[in-house]
């Protein structure tokens, strides 16, 4: 088969034309060739029933030796001229009456066919492809509705529409198509990331979150939930506190956390939220808003704060702020019920600060000290602030310290070589440096001893070495009573 208008070579169960798109009869149309067919079938019946007349009419002529016009006179006159146009006229009305029915039971299969069609909603979707596939997007606009109309609930014939509007560039109708999709299968996620892949084409991120909000259900807001901007969620419910409270703002997805402590509305210049807020003795109003990676911001969230206990007294620190020329040991006094939180790099102490146990050392260099007390109740004291300036004469560098120390273990045979390997264990010794103290009326460079062993496991011994600053002797140290040490000799 043929097609009739580009000369496609088509296969028999083909409908359309895959070159041109043209659609191609199921049943023969009726086409001036089929006219032609039955005119030349009812001229070849009259021919016949002549061609009887005269056969008959020459036969009678014959047997009484009679002329065939002398015939057709006799027959007219034995007949009637009446009864033998009665006779013609019948036949010619039997033929008509056949042809009709040939014309009419054609018309009944081409109306069926075309109400088939009509109402075939595969047929549509076979025709909107085809046109689809041949670049006519506006009729296959047309056969994707007809499909539609035919069958309202197919959702993959709505995304056929919608995806052809959006190769027309017609993304406002596309949408509109999505969205009814969206009525009729609400949980149809191809739909929504369709829409929100053309809104975020347009940077429309705004559209996006209204969106989501009005049409998605709780699945799909949570299978998009990095396009929406939810305020940020407080630790803390509003209220009177007897203690001190530690406020935490989250959200669930990406961005900045905005955030104001004094009762504004914050904006984007107010500052971010990086770790959990401390709300002391006092009243308190917190506010806060979230902006996603996409720059879509949330509502503003708001808490409300009254914290009645008192805070505790501040940590007493034995040393004063000053010049040395000695190492010192900074000492604490911890309130009751109470911790001691420190920094020496100037920062802010918080809770997640070192927890002051031990005096603290403070050797060559400028060291400034800043200490809390925060007790049972997450109350938190003033900040007690000390600088300490040291500067202590010096022979050697620590690091020239090693290495004379392990020079020097060497030579009495506590380790076999610099290496740290021993005599008598099957693993090694390890030194390093912590800090400068003064002991014994001596600036010293204090390491620690190491064992490592052969797995690569390393565990610290109760060995504490020290070299005196000036003179590079080698020490012992003991830690007495409570926080004092001794030296001696080594």
């Amino acid at each position: 088969m043929i097609c009739s208008n580009c000369g496609h070579e088509l296969e028999e169960d083909m409908i359309f034309c895959p070159m041109c798109g043209t659609e191609l009869s199921i049943v023969p149309e009726f086409v001036p060739e089929v006219e032609i067919s039955i005119e030349e079938t009812i001229q070849g019946l009259v021919s016949e029933l002549s061609d009887e007349e005269d056969t008959y009419a020459g036969e009678a002529a014959n047997s009484r030796g009679e002329d065939r016009d002398t015939l057709s006179y006799d027959i007219k006159d034995i007949m009637g001229e009446d009864s033998l146009a009665k006779t013609v006229s019948g036949r010619f009305k039997l033929l008509y009456i056949f042809a009709l029915g040939l014309v009419l039971t054609g018309l009944l299969v081409f109306l069926s066919i075309m109400i088939y069609r009509d109402n075939s909603d595969k047929y549509q979707i076979r025709k909107g492809d085809a046109a689809y596939d041949a670049g006519n997007y506006k009729q296959a606009v047309s056969f994707y509705e007809k499909a539609i109309d035919i069958e309202p609930d197919n959702i993959d014939y709505r995304i056929k529409l919608a995806d052809c509007y959006v190769t027309m560039g017609n993304t406002d109708m596309a949408v509109e198509v999505y969205k009814n999709t969206i009525i009729y299968s609400p949980d149809s996620t191809l739909a929504y990331a369709q829409v929100i892949a053309l809104y975020e084409a347009n940077g429309e991120y705004d559209d996006i979150e209204d969106f989501l909000e009005h049409y998605a259900n709780d699945n799909i807001r949570e299978a998009f939930v990095d396009y929406l901007a939810y305020p940020p969620t407080l630790s803390a419910e509003s209220g009177n506190y007897d203690e001190a409270v530690i406020l935490t703002l989250t959200n669930e997805t990406n961005g900045t956390i905005y955030y104001t402590d004094d009762g504004t509305t914050p904006n984007e210049s107010s500052p971010v939220y990086t770790e959990p807020l401390y709300l002391k003795k006092g009243k308190h109003i917190i506010q806060a808003f979230f902006k996603n990676e996409y720059g879509v911001c949330s509502s503003v969230v708001k808490g409300e704060y009254d914290i009645l206990a008192e805070a505790p007294s501040e940590p007493i620190v034995s040393l004063d702020s000053g010049d040395y020329d000695t190492p010192q040991l900074i000492r604490i006094i911890v309130p009751e019920d109470c911790r001691v939180y420190y920094t020496l790099d100037e920062s802010e102490p918080d809770m997640y600060s070192r927890i002051y146990g031990e005096p603290i050392a403070v050797s060559d260099g400028i060291t400034h000290l800043k200490c809390i007390a925060i007790n049972s109740r997450n109350m938190t004291s003033d900040v007690v602030d000390r600088e300490y300036r040291v500067t202590v004469p010096t022979a050697f560098t620590p690091e020239m310290g090693l290495a004379w120390l392990n020079e020097h273990l060497a030579s009495i045979g506590y380790i076999k070589d610099n290496t740290g390997a021993s005599e008598y264990y099957p693993g090694r010794f390890n030194y390093m440096y912590t800090e400068m103290r003064y002991i014994g009326g001596r600036s010293l460079y204090c390491y620690n001893e190491y064992y490592l062993l052969g797995t690569g496991v390393k565990s610290m011994t109760s060995n504490v070495f020290a070299l005196d600053c000036m003179t590079a002797e080698v020490f012992l140290v003991k830690k007495g009573a409570g926080d004092t040490y001794s030296i001696s000799p080594f």
